[in-house]
């Protein structure tokens, strides 16, 4: 498959694409400029979140959203984010940032954390429960926390490590919560970033560097590929539209010449016959 383009260059560094399904629109965040983009029809909006970094946002189930940012969370009522406010530190150290992350089936947020300098499993995952205002350190000893989902059954939990190459898979308990950690795959050109599952068990990981998304299926085995013309850092992927079955895939200009790769940082879509997993929200 043939991803194809839709945007200009709107992203130095995209991340973290998620289905707003009370405004049937896409959204996404351009890392560090600290702005989350929404994909309006044919045009793409900013809105910054306050600051250095937007990590990752997704939606509040009782309206707004929640956004990491460089070290804190942040939330707000509104989906236009006009009152997000700050209301939890997950990691104060200045040599640490929040990376990717995501909510639970139970409405659980999850944030991963890397150090600046990418020191071998200084980084965290964090899972924060509603109605909590302090983040338990999950599945520590990670290098760069970063995709994260659940299977259809809700059962297993997969983890992009991109400091080790590694896609982790473990069994879930909503109450003992991760266990079992084994690798679920190392194989794919360059490394694994952003991730999401779709509704038949299949694990989609974007491959930053290797100008690419793989799908793999329940048992670990690549059954298909993606090919994201133009832009070799692919950094995340996730399902939308009604039906949810657009992938819509962000990428990044990072370390890249200007000159270079004129297609990076834009978003593209691929329609790849199967349907995602609707969008899990926060709880909180």
């Amino acid at each position: 498959m043939r991803a194809e383009r839709v945007t200009g260059r709107v992203c130095f560094h995209g991340e973290g694409p998620v289905w707003w399904e009370r405004t049937h629109q896409l959204r996404f965040v351009d890392m560090f400029a600290g702005d989350v983009l929404t994909l309006d029809g044919d045009r793409v909006t900013r809105t910054p979140v306050g600051s250095a970094v937007a990590a990752v946002i997704r939606p509040r189930l009782g309206g707004g959203a929640i956004v990491a940012r460089e070290h804190d969370l942040a939330i707000s009522n509104l989906d236009d984010l006009s009152d997000l406010a700050g209301f939890v530190t997950v990691e104060a150290d200045p040599g640490f940032r929040c990376n990717d992350g995501g909510c639970d089936p139970d409405g659980g947020f999850w944030i991963g954390t890397l150090a600046y300098g990418f020191t071998d499993g200084a980084g965290t995952l964090y899972r924060l429960d509603a109605g909590s205002l302090r983040p338990r350190p999950v599945v520590p000893g990670l290098t760069i926390s970063n995709g994260l989902g659940w299977s259809p059954d809700t059962q297993v939990m997969y983890l992009n490590d991109s400091g080790t190459h590694t896609t982790w898979a473990f069994d879930d308990d909503p109450l003992a919560g991760p266990s079992n950690r084994r690798v679920f795959s190392r194989v794919g050109p360059g490394v694994p970033d952003g991730l999401c599952v779709d509704a038949e068990g299949g694990v989609w990981v974007a491959r930053y560097d290797g100008g690419c998304v793989q799908r793999l299926d329940p048992s670990g085995v690549v059954d298909a590929v993606v090919e994201v013309p133009g832009a070799s850092k692919v950094t995340a992927c996730a399902f939308g539209d009604d039906d949810l079955g657009t992938l819509y895939i962000t990428t990044s200009r990072e370390n890249l010449p200007e000159d270079a790769e004129p297609d990076a940082g834009s978003l593209f879509v691929v329609q790849p016959g199967v349907a995602g997993l609707p969008a899990q929200g926060f709880a909180g």
